[in-house]
């Protein structure tokens, strides 16, 4: 039976609230950018973009300077900090260039946090249950996400879908903030480690395995879209735009219940199984929004919500499995720079695309790489499952006509 130590649940809690307060914001920017701020697809695709970009960027410096630290809190309060301070500020936003600000400044913190959070978490996790664990955040992730859309869907269902209305669900935001960093303050204690000696990274320092994930995630993440053309497609599709927070909530709902389940199945069948059925269902979400239905709104967030269930979170699993304890957030910044830079490309590109052939065009070509990936994954799983299920040498079975171990 998986047991959770208190800095899991504590990490998980502050998640929890952190995300309540993201996600009364985050499914109400690309409308309100595109309604009131008259902002295009290519110009939303852009700031998104930019704003994961930047993320990458700082994940890879502050997991590198966590590392040499020796020490994971303080970045993750300063990092936390600075978001939940920045975010409502969209209160005062008068054009999409402040709301581009907001957004970035919003991703450069989480930048600075993740990477050691993701230490820190891995620091408190045995290798056996690591799927369940980081399964476990990603629900807590999920849930706080759902309170933070159905939230926003309440205040417009009740004020209307104004410009005043969005500007008053910026600034509520500002309270499961601050509720988050008390948590994280008073709650969560650090894990001291002996930090690398070496004052450069040395590739070599960490596993092939690692290697063959961030290429896989880095190729699908060129392919893929995020929540923001999700949300644009949604109101395309004629859906109300009081109603888009609620499909938001389904899918924030979907990924809250999934992502345990997907984190135990992947400790028992292998993460690289998990995570191509991960890239499949993706395909799937995207083709069903493709067809320009009211209906296929509903489905396409229901499974984009079991994609976001798995998608980082058995990354995160496999790096947590493998890379040496000085050298963890090092390598989940390595890994969150390249999906960084993959994704920049893919929604300025996508904006474009949108904006010249239409969203039809778009989201099935999306929809083809994202199942042809996943055939290409599960036909090379190996290379993952090996990652997996070195720490386990209890059984073993023949994968290319070597012994090599196998999951329980």
């Amino acid at each position: 039976m998986a047991t959770l130590n208190k800095n899991i649940i504590a990490l998980g809690a502050n998640s929890f609230f952190t995300d309540f307060s993201t996600e009364m914001i985050l499914p109400l920017l690309p409308l309100f950018l595109e309604r009131f701020m008259h902002a295009t697809k290519s110009e939303i695709g852009l700031i998104e973009g930019v704003a994961e970009f930047g993320v990458a960027m700082l994940i890879a410096l502050s997991g590198f300077y966590s590392d040499r630290l020796g020490k994971r809190k303080g970045l993750i309060v300063f990092g936390y900090g600075l978001s939940n301070l920045i975010k409502p500020l969209a209160f005062f936003a008068q054009s999409a260039t402040m709301i581009a600000t907001i957004r970035i400044g919003d991703r450069l913190a989480k930048g600075i946090r993740v990477a050691p959070r993701d230490a820190l978490i891995s620091a408190s996790t045995p290798k056996e249950i690591s799927g369940f664990v980081f399964g476990f955040h990603k629900m807590m992730d999920g849930a706080g996400a759902l309170a933070g859309s159905l939230s926003a869907f309440a205040i417009l269902w009740f004020l209307g879908e104004s410009e005043a209305s969005f500007r008053s669900v910026f600034a509520i935001s500002l309270i499961p903030g601050l509720i988050s960093m008390a948590i994280l303050i008073f709650l969560v204690t650090d894990a001291p480690f002996t930090p690398s000696a070496t004052k450069r990274f040395s590739p070599g320092a960490l596993p092939a395995p690692f290697y063959w994930l961030v290429g896989f995630q880095t190729l699908f993440s060129l392919f893929a879209m995020n929540y923001s053309f999700f949300l644009l497609k949604a109101e395309e599709n004629t859906l109300a735009l009081a109603m888009i927070p609620l499909a938001y909530a389904l899918y924030n709902l979907t990924q809250s219940l999934f992502a345990i389940p997907i984190g135990k199945l992947a400790d028992r069948l292998g993460k690289g199984t998990l995570l191509s059925m991960i890239y499949g269902a993706f395909g799937l979400g995207a083709l069903a929004m493709a067809t320009g239905s009211i209906w296929s709104v509903w489905l396409g967030f229901a499974i984009y919500g079991f994609f976001a269930g798995g998608f980082n979170g058995l990354a995160k699993a496999i790096i947590s499995d493998t890379a040496p304890p000085e050298l963890k957030a090092t390598a989940y910044g390595i890994y969150y720079t390249f999906v960084g830079i993959a994704t920049l490309l893919s929604l300025a590109l996508g904006g474009i695309v949108w904006d010249t052939f239409g969203s039809a065009t778009l989201f099935t070509f999306s929809s083809l790489g994202a199942l042809l990936l996943a055939a290409l994954l599960y036909r090379m799983r190996q290379r993952l499952l090996y990652t997996d299920v070195m720490h386990f040498p209890g059984r073993a079975r023949k994968v290319a006509g070597t012994k090599v171990p196998t999951t329980p």
